[in-house]
């Protein structure tokens, strides 16, 4: 039986069936769709996307300590550690409340972490870890596998445009210009807790192109390259992204996971297309 219990956060986009099975506990964002308040990963993605289509007023709102000091106290029943793991610092305070409530229990057993990474990057770290942890490592050795894990990954995204990440303060005024000018597709990478405007093309075909090319670079590494998709409104670009990727051989594991969460949606704004890209 596993000794080490595990929190993240719904940004991850964790299904409640794998939560369930694996015993994951989900502690949940908020989003604000005017003025209707919605848990993330509850509510309906086309609900998202309905909203920035008609320009609604979209806000999200972080977890409170007391949501994380609920979830604690029930795992440290079952549990002689917990890890908890939430999307980066940089892009939300989520982490504090986390800390805030492992402050409060008052227990050197329960480890906060920052992902530095959210959407399928926090989804595969999450995976990774359960399916490490179950082998009956400890929660010290579970830390070292996770630092080990983010320096081996990063997430790759583009989007219609970078006024939503600008207007939510996740984008300097600089980029957001560059990026818009020309109807230039801008391709984004974080990493380490960094968002940078790391290129630019014209059109989704060529941000595919682009995106396929950063996966056979990793190839080069000679290791097992994992690739994990998801979109906000860009379903079918993601299928065809996944099929392309796949063509490029069994070296490559590639999967389509869905829709990104509803409070990264709403950040990242329409024409979200993500691409969480590492190696074993």
């Amino acid at each position: 039986m596993r000794k080490v219990g595990i929190i993240v956060d719904s940004t991850f986009g964790i299904s409640s069936e794998y939560a369930k099975q694996h015993d994951v506990d989900i502690v949940r964002l908020k989003v604000i769709i005017s003025d209707h308040e919605y848990q993330d990963g509850l509510i309906d993605p086309d609900q998202i996307v309905e909203a920035l289509n008609h320009n609604l007023s979209i806000s999200t709102s972080q977890p409170t300590p007391e949501q994380f000091l609920d979830v604690m106290n029930e795992q440290l029943k079952t549990y002689e550690s917990i890890i908890c793991m939430t999307l980066s610092k940089t892009l939300s305070g989520t982490i504090n409340s986390a800390s805030l409530a492992a402050t409060i229990i008052n227990n050197s057993n329960i480890h906060v972490i920052d992902s530095e990474t959210t959407i399928n990057g926090g989804a595969y770290l999450t995976e990774r870890l359960v399916k490490y942890l179950d082998e009956g490592h400890s929660a010290e050795e579970g830390l070292n596998y996770l630092t080990e894990l983010k320096s081996k990954g990063s997430l790759i995204f583009t989007v219609n445009d970078l006024n939503t990440l600008h207007k939510n303060g996740r984008l300097g005024r600089a980029s957001t210009i560059i990026g818009n000018i020309l109807r230039i597709k801008p391709i984004l990478r974080f990493q380490y807790g960094v968002l940078e405007l790391e290129h630019k093309v014209r059109g989704i075909a060529k941000a595919m192109d682009y995106l396929v090319n950063e996966t056979k670079k990793v190839m080069t590494y000679g290791k097992k390259v994992i690739v994990r998709i998801a979109f906000v409104d860009h379903s079918v670009e993601a299928k065809e992204l996944e099929h392309k990727i796949f063509q490029l051989g069994e070296q490559v594991n590639v999967m389509l996971t869905g829709i990104i969460s509803p409070v990264i949606s709403a950040h990242v704004g329409l024409g979200g297309l993500s691409v969480y890209l590492a190696y074993e």
